[in-house]
């Protein structure tokens, strides 16, 4: 309808400002700052006070829940659709490899930059402006609206889980917290550590240090090894993939780098952990553990990204393939971790799984202990849901809506009737996680558009 259309041109400024001062806000995690009404940190709190701030200006219904989460919402009805978000942020990590401020929205040949302009602050807002005009048409509804923002979707989804101890669940909803046209699959996760002993043998080569990239869901591209009591004689030979090189006073640092890309993606990037196990599988380091683990890590991922060699790998027809990914190496007191990220479609059995990679592991002395798990979410492409999704996103683009499956995650994964819709086109980069995240201006506001609509084919009257 042109009438939405001409409504979303008269928003854009504003849109704009909002996500300008929503992005200015680093509302990354930091228990540091954590109090009763701010769980999650200050910064995260801050995010919530100025998301509520929009929505009561509009005269919208807020409500919030003890800084895990808030809504708003439009509507009387008890019943409702709801648009599921999340206003914290992953860290911006080294500034210096971004073109612009993360935290400054900036605007260049189209494109919004900044941290969380595509993940998850620009859909987000793209969804609330789809509601205020639903209101300003004064559309009539068969079930209230309402628009739901997180604050630890980066982390440990205890937002939700607080969210839902005191809302019913919606009818049905979707997150903007994904791809277009549909993502009706999001496939399993399984992150688990392979620990090795951290015991020294001998005076020789101890390894004092191990440093990765920081950030979980990564490929590697970084690893650093401090040793202590260096014979140069008996390392140097070894270090033939190395990307740097310190050795002084008997002690060692060892640098490898690999390209980075977002672990459900490994294919992507080039890990930096393949370079290391090359290296030094069999170079006499004190701890024998690390021995094991890179021995591990050769025999198992090295030039494999969906498990073959692990013997997990498997294939849904709808779904896609499994896909495997070491993530980083960490050192403690009595253990080297090795800290892994796997994701499977339907048809695979976590368990069995679970039950496989600890026998594999008990041969090399591992022991694997899973710490992350979600469940996958799968919704048939002919269910009511992703019908009306589907009606919606071709009233705007014009082209019959295909659905897709994802190896990432989004909150439609709490919804008992959800998917995740938009806001990323097909053929966009925009960098979620990454330096220079962005979003090209027309897709955001193509974003509102298609959220007009799909509020009035879920909840119309």
């Amino acid at each position: 309808m042109e009438e939405i259309k001409n409504r979303i041109k008269h928003y854009k400024e504003e849109m704009i400002e909002d996500l300008e001062k929503l992005v200015s806000i680093p509302s990354i995690r930091n228990s540091s700052s954590s109090s009763r009404d701010a769980p999650f940190g200050q910064d995260i709190r801050e995010a919530f006070d100025e998301f509520i701030k929009i929505g009561e200006r509009s005269g919208l219904k807020v409500q919030e829940f003890d800084g895990y989460a808030c809504h708003i919402e439009y509507g009387e009805q008890r019943e409702y659709v709801g648009a599921l978000g999340h206003l914290d942020v992953v860290s911006a990590g080294d500034h210096a490899l971004w073109d612009s401020d993360p935290f400054t929205l900036t605007q260049r040949n189209g494109l919004l930059f900044g941290r969380g302009v595509n993940d998850d602050k620009g859909p987000l807002l793209a969804a609330f402006y789809a509601l205020k005009i639903i209101k300003d048409m004064e559309i009539p509804l068969g079930y209230s609206i309402r628009i739901i923002a997180g604050g630890a979707e980066e982390t440990t989804w205890e937002c939700m889980d607080h969210y839902f101890k005191h809302n019913e669940q919606p009818i049905m909803g979707f997150s903007p917290d994904g791809n277009f046209p549909i993502v009706n699959g999001e496939k399993g996760i399984l992150q688990f550590h392979v620990n090795f002993s951290n015991q020294k043998t001998k005076k020789h080569h101890v390894i004092s240090k191990v440093h990765c990239t920081e950030e979980r869901n990564f490929v590697c591209d970084f690893v650093e090894i401090q040793m202590d009591h260096v014979e140069e004689a008996v390392l140097r030979p070894y270090l033939l993939s190395a990307d740097e090189v310190q050795i002084k006073n008997n002690s060692a640092r060892i640098i490898y780098r690999g390209e980075r890309s977002l672990s459900r993606n490994p294919q992507r990037g080039k890990n930096a952990l393949w370079k290391l196990a090359k290296d030094l599988q069999d170079f006499p380091f004190s701890q024998v553990g690390m021995n094991q683990l890179l021995h591990y890590i050769d025999k198992y991922f090295i030039n494999d990204f969906y498990g073959i060699k692990l013997g997990i790998h498997f294939e849904d027809e709808e779904m896609g393939s499994t896909s495997i990914c070491p993530m980083s190496i960490t050192l403690d007191e009595s253990h080297f971790n090795l800290n892994v990220d796997y994701r499977y479609p339907k048809g695979v059995d976590k368990n069995q799984v679970i039950s496989h990679l600890k026998k594999q592991a008990s041969q090399y002395q591992g022991e694997v202990i899973p710490f992350n798990e979600k469940n996958l979410l799968f919704v048939q492409e002919d269910s009511p849901l992703i019908v009306a999704l589907k009606k919606a996103y071709q009233s705007v683009i014009g082209e019959e809506a295909e659905v897709l499956t994802k190896g990432g995650a989004s909150y439609a994964r709490t919804l008992k009737n959800g998917v995740a819709f938009g806001a990323t086109f097909e053929g966009e980069n925009p960098k979620p996680h990454m330096p220079n995240e962005q979003m090209p201006v027309e897709s955001l506001l193509k974003a509102c558009e298609i959220y007009v609509h799909a509020f009035i084919e879920l909840a119309g009257n």
